[in-house]
């Protein structure tokens, strides 16, 4: 049996960075210890890089052959009788892979050739340029970072949306975490889009493969132009359906677009883009459907509207904030 393993017996700061990643992929992680993770990450910017790299080993660990990783660790799933056991086996498991990391390097990416880090501002947009050629347009409220291997590209989508124009002569894969699941590609132009736990992709362009799920019960869904996935949590994904892809990216522009869309979601989508988030003042109004192509970059025009397009008024409140209440 795995025995239980308590942080503040750990001193060395890489045995820590396993402990917490190996907590952060188990199931029954508390959110007493997801706090007390937050609080290590920030107590020390050698935390953040330590954790970094524990990262970037256990992911990368799916480009080596399973005939070397079989006796790492020797952990196996029978003796791992558990889901809750198997996560503290986890941590075993990558302290074996960074061991063979640092064997046999020729086969291993533990470290990038290319590092940086991506954000914008609520209400912002920005376009970035990468060194493979790639660009990737990042919309409001925003970060990303951005790590380049040998053997592959990837961007790691922390909050917020981006639409990525991936240049596919470079040959090695493209891939985007959005936490919950990962986007694979080699030439293409897709947006991701990341809400907590939840995430949405839409293609433009070419065809990406959508991955969902532990690697153990992994979901995946191939998406060609014009089609779209999502999931509110790993264990969601759908089976991918046709989507107005324009329309769904046309903040590219500044634009939203609304088509028969309930106000609750509208204005949802619309303080996306605002300091101080407009309130709607009934629940009953939030119901009301609205078409149309408003500015994010002047939504004031779209509250100035709404009067015209159905039976509600917008009033400032003395906090000065704005809310729509019934007419």
């Amino acid at each position: 049996m795995t025995e239980r393993i308590e942080p503040s017996m750990l001193r060395d700061r890489r045995d820590l960075a396993a402990y917490w990643f190996a907590r952060l992929e188990s199931e029954d992680v508390t959110v007493q210890e997801r706090m007390s993770f937050e609080t290590w990450l920030n107590a020390d910017s050698k935390n953040a890089e330590a954790f970094h790299f524990v990262e970037d080993i256990w992911r990368a660990a799916e480009a080596i052959p399973a005939s070397k990783l079989r006796n790492l660790g020797q952990v196996s799933r029978p003796a791992l009788a558990s889901r809750r056991r198997f996560a503290w086996g986890l941590g075993l498991a990558c302290s074996g892979v960074l061991a063979f990391a640092v064997a046999d390097p020729a086969n291993w990416l533990a470290s990038p050739n290319y590092r940086a880090e991506f954000s914008t501002a609520r209400g912002e947009r920005r376009q970035v340029g990468l060194p493979d050629g790639s660009i990737v347009l990042l919309n409001t409220a925003t970060t990303l970072r951005v790590s380049f291997y040998q053997r592959e590209r990837l961007v790691e989508l922390l909050q917020g949306e981006a639409l990525f124009t991936v240049d596919g002569s470079q040959g090695e894969p493209f891939i985007v975490d959005a936490g919950a699941g990962t986007v694979r590609v080699t030439g293409t132009q897709f947006h991701v889009r990341r809400e907590s736990d939840a995430f949405s992709v839409g293609v433009l362009e070419g065809m990406v493969e959508v991955e969902s799920g532990r690697w153990w019960n992994k979901k995946t869904v191939r998406l060609m132009a014009g089609q779209s996935t999502a999931a509110s949590t790993a264990s969601e994904l759908d089976a991918g359906h046709r989507v107005d892809v324009e329309a769904a990216t046309a903040w590219r522009e500044g634009k939203v677009v609304f088509r028969g869309t309930p106000l609750e979601l509208a204005i949802n989508e619309v303080n996306r883009y605002l300091k101080q988030p407009v309130l709607i003042g009934a629940p009953d109004i939030g119901k009301l459907r609205i078409s149309g192509v408003f500015s994010v970059d002047e939504p004031a025009a779209l509250l100035a509207a709404l009067p015209s397009i159905i039976p509600v008024r917008v009033r400032v409140r003395p906090d000065g904030r704005q809310e729509i209440l019934p007419f």
